[in-house]
């Protein structure tokens, strides 16, 4: 797996086992970091969607 691995929606959706509609709530919340590849096009990077959730579920003392 590549470090700088970019995933769809999609992609996101089925690697945390949640569907698109959950991943595009996080993004409108700011729960979750994008990358804007150009205005209408977004990719998220695993790594740092993981760091990110890993955080948080840390921050709430529970086990990731």
């Amino acid at each position: 797996m590549m470090d700088k691995e970019l995933l769809t929606v999609e992609q996101l959706a089925e690697r945390i086992h949640v569907r698109p509609r959950t991943v595009k709530a996080w993004l409108k919340s700011g729960r979750i970091p994008v990358v804007r590849v150009s205005a209408k096009v977004i990719r998220f990077s695993w790594s740092a969607v993981l760091a990110t959730l890993q955080s948080k579920q840390e921050a709430k003392g529970g086990d990731a």
